[in-house]
């Protein structure tokens, strides 16, 4: 699976009907958002909320990339857990609202919702056409709610093994993938994080909990993730943290919900509402990006360079 600007040739005719119809839709609902959204912020929203990057230019990538906010245009557990979270969460208090209408205290509210939260990350991991991170990030978010269903532990490098498992017994070239190592690595390093942020999160003021949650947090991302990125893509990211401190809450708040809500309303004709919405955080989050990818040539290129001090001959 790919996109190309160049027509293409058809080898032989797709194999799966159910794929086609997961294709056109993630195709009309990309169209439907770059439509209503102009520019690359709207490109970038499609890519969020279908997963189709091709209309998203290279310089934009490379501002991504420098900023080290690229994560966010490739699906990955960011959103998945964004999505699968805000599911659960909705449906968790939508049945909590009923079974109290109804006196009824012996629902079993959680499950239902953790059921209605895997039937959407399901849905969200088809419609995103897939890929390593993809679905390394929904197998994750599914024994996480197979978990609340089962009444065990959600929190556990064991689920960990087991999706690194999975993927690798289907697919074991992807263990020398980027994708791979990166996403494993910084799962890794958050549950490892977890219980020591636990222990501290008690001191913190509840103001300042949120920040100071996600620079641990984005701590931990970064400095396991890192090692792999200049492996791989030979650049760091000095300056990541403060990209991601400032668009990872905007994603988190506005654009992710608003893109849930997009895509409820589109059958009936009202999704642009939440889509002009979706556009200003993608907006928001491309003008961190430029800024932070900016933030370090005139830190580190505003002087001008001192001449060398070797003397060079003609010939040399």
């Amino acid at each position: 699976m790919g996109y190309t600007r160049s027509p293409i040739m058809l080898v032989e005719p797709p194999s799966s009907r159910s794929g086609q119809i997961m294709t056109r839709l993630q195709m009309r609902l990309s169209l439907l958002v770059q439509n209503e959204i102009p520019g690359q912020s709207g490109a970038v929203a499609a890519a969020l909320m279908t997963g189709d990057r091709s209309g998203i230019s290279e310089t934009t990538n490379e501002i991504m990339r420098i900023s080290s906010l690229y994560h966010i245009i490739s699906i990955s557990g960011l959103h998945m857990s964004m999505l699968a979270g805000l599911a659960y969460g909705s449906l968790r208090f939508l049945g909590a609202l009923l079974a109290a209408r109804a006196g009824r205290s012996d629902w079993p509210v959680h499950k239902a919702a953790a059921l209605g939260a895997f039937v959407t990350a399901a849905t969200y991991l088809a419609l995103s056409g897939g890929g390593v991170a993809t679905e390394r990030a929904f197998l994750m978010v599914a024994v996480l709610l197979l978990a609340v269903l089962a009444g065990k532990r959600v929190i556990s490098l064991r689920n960990v093994a087991l999706v690194a498992l999975a993927i690798l017994v289907v697919a074991p070239e992807s263990l020398t993938s980027a994708s791979f190592q990166m996403s494993f690595a910084a799962t890794v390093a958050l549950i490892l994080g977890h219980r020591h942020w636990a222990a501290v999160a008690p001191f913190v003021p509840p103001l300042f909990k949120p920040v100071a949650m996600l620079l641990f947090t984005s701590l931990l991302a970064g400095l396991a993730t890192g090692p792999f990125a200049a492996a791989h893509f030979g650049r760091i990211a000095p300056y990541g943290m403060l990209a991601n401190l400032l668009a990872v809450p905007v994603v988190g708040i506005v654009v992710m919900p608003m893109g849930l809500l997009a895509t409820l309303l589109a059958p009936i004709g009202l999704a642009g509402p939440p889509l002009w919405l979706m556009g200003i955080g993608t907006g928001w989050m491309l003008g961190i990006a430029e800024s932070i990818s900016a933030l370090g040539e005139r830190i580190f290129w505003s002087r001008p360079r001192r001449a060398s001090s070797c003397r060079c001959s003609e010939r040399g």
